[in-house]
């Protein structure tokens, strides 16, 4: 492991200023000996910061394509990218795609360290300072701030390589290359301990009684979506056989949060506000991590034929078919003559949000054509391949086009939202109760109410889930709910893995479509199938880091 190369004095990897910006959204790279940094509280500042900005976002930062490329739910058009590993059979121990291992602990290090020697600083320099007494708030409340994103870091790895070494001290490099991983379990047991002890003591907001308003910063809800979102995890098929105990504890940590919604301050927002430029001010969003302002994201997903649009992630059919009638709540069917005819009238509102289908009027007031010899389809080079483009993150009042004046917007990776919470809490109750059963008044809703709030926010207004259904089928259609709601939002790559559904993943599927005059023929194709085995269940140890560390063994299958 020796890619986590530490020094005896560190020194501050790229740091980020926080003026009054965003808390993740300035940058100014320099170096600082550990005195300085300990002795300044702009430099202490700064570290934290650099702690912060290994939190991640996947706006094509996996290989420059989108994790949701390895899944069902999407292609990469660029057979180039690493992201190809995931699918093809080509992954292995030397040949790596999203290998975070180093990262992360990197991050790990830096948490230690600032937790280590930041502790009993006062700058009795600055104690005549009118603003000293706002200044050392802060500086309180940033140990849980790091110890927040160290659990975090933490959970990155185990859900990516299962066992891993568990490091809460500053190590020498020596130590650090004899270090013996931990099991999962025990790993995820202090996570969620760490989010437990420092929940009550962060703050719900930083909007009053901080005398810096920044936004992304770790506040309450924050350290208890964390640890539902970890409690929910260990409860899974991949990590545990049917324990009912696991499931009520991943119910009551989710709860934590639901039953204290109002005084955390979220609810529901319209599913249209979540994905633009102020999506980070939502009563909905807990957690979002900024990435500036640009139009990356829009020049790798505006559709080809598009000026300045160059394709990138193309969701599939399989995704298209997972969102319901709008008028019923029943499933999309091939064999409907209608609905064939017209698949994408009547569907649930969320479709429209996060997929790009053809005739629809995309960027702007054109209509996109993705039939077969269409300005969008093919054959056109690196046109979409599933008959599809991306609509969910991608900004519309960005424009390439000569003359414009809007190039570049803000963009904020959502790692933790209100509807994800209200799904964990449905999976965990109805695995631990059923759909229709509620628990003690630690967990008093069941899990039908909780996905139905999901179903009638304001702007999508499905139909409710039924009562009286099994749990088989309840859990069946809980999962295709949280598949449709949380698509592209770096969920169901880790999904299919805790539900160990893979193998119900390696067929995809596309749509050809043919114009006639003014009529359009919709054809449902097998795009590829894909290579599933059991080793992709976790991730690959690297043989470089095995070298350094022979401790850390490897995973099955690799």
């Amino acid at each position: 492991m020796k890619h986590m190369k530490f020094k005896y004095i560190a020194l501050l990897l790229p740091a980020f200023v926080l003026g009054g910006c965003d808390f993740m959204d300035c940058d100014e790279s320099t170096d600082y000996q550990k005195q300085d940094i300990f002795e300044s509280f702009d430099r202490s500042k700064k570290m934290v910061t650099n702690i912060y900005s290994y939190l991640p976002q996947d706006f094509c930062n996996t290989s420059d394509a989108m994790l949701d490329a390895a899944t069902d739910d999407a292609i990469h058009v660029y057979k180039s990218s690493a992201i190809q590993y995931f699918v093809n059979g080509t992954w292995s121990a030397n040949h790596l795609v999203d290998d975070v291992w180093s990262k992360y602990y990197t991050a790990i290090r830096s948490a230690n360290l600032y937790l280590k020697e930041a502790e009993g600083q006062n700058f009795e320099d600055w104690e005549h300072s009118k603003n000293y007494e706002d200044m050392m708030k802060t500086y309180r409340n940033f140990p849980y701030e790091v110890r927040f994103l160290r659990a975090f870091y933490y959970f990155e790895l185990i859900k990516r390589y299962h066992n891993v070494p568990l490091v809460t001290t500053v190590l020498t490099q020596e130590e650090v290359n004899e270090v013996i991983p931990e099991s999962c379990e025990k790993v995820a047991q202090f996570i969620m301990q760490e989010c437990a002890e420092i929940a009550p003591i962060l703050p719900v907001s930083y909007k009053s009684g901080f005398a810096d308003k920044e936004t992304g910063r770790i506040t309450r809800g924050a350290a208890l979506a964390l640890k539902a979102r970890v409690a929910l995890y260990m409860a899974s098929p991949l990590f545990s056989a049917d324990d009912t105990d696991k499931w009520e504890k991943a119910a009551k940590a989710a709860y934590e949060i639901i039953g204290s919604a109002s005084e955390l301050g979220y609810k529901l927002d319209k599913f249209a506000n979540l994905f633009g430029a102020a999506n980070n001010t939502s009563t909905e969003v807990i957690l979002a991590r900024s990435t500036g302002e640009n139009g990356d994201f829009e020049k790798a997903n505006f559709p080809m034929g598009v000026e300045g649009g160059k394709t990138s992630t193309c969701p599939t059919q399989n995704l298209v078919d997972a969102f319901e009638m709008k008028s019923s709540g029943n499933e999309f069917d091939w064999n409907n003559p209608a609905m064939k005819a017209n698949p994408y009238a009547d569907r649930d509102p969320r479709l429209a949000m996060t997929v790009v289908y053809n005739n629809m009027e995309w960027p702007a007031a054109k209509k996109v054509e993705i039939w077969e010899g269409g300005a969008n389809g093919l054959p056109l080079a690196n046109a979409t391949t599933t008959g599809y483009y991306l609509r969910k993150y991608v900004n519309k009042d960005i424009s390439f086009a000569s003359g414009s004046t809007v190039t570049k917007k803000h963009h904020n990776w959502i790692l933790f939202r209100y509807a994800e919470v209200l799904l964990n809490y449905a999976e965990a109750m109805a695995n631990a109760y059923g759909p229709d059963v509620a628990g003690d008044e630690t967990c008093p809703m069941t899990a039908r109410e909780a996905v139905n709030q999901v179903r009638n926010r304001s702007d999508i207004k499905m139909p409710a889930f039924p009562t009286g259904m099994s749990k088989e089928d309840f859990i069946k259609r809980l999962k295709n709910e949280r598949r449709v709601e949380l698509a592209f939002e770096g969920h169901r790559f880790w999904d299919i893995r805790r539900w160990k559904d893979l193998s119900k993943t390696a067929d995809i599927y596309r749509v050809k479509i043919e114009k006639t005059g003014d009529n359009f023929n919709y054809a449902k194709l097998l795009h590829e199938t894909r290579t599933i085995t059991d080793n992709l269940y976790f991730y690959p140890i690297s043989n470089t880091e095995k070298y350094k560390n022979p401790n850390l063994g490897q995973n099955p299958g690799w």
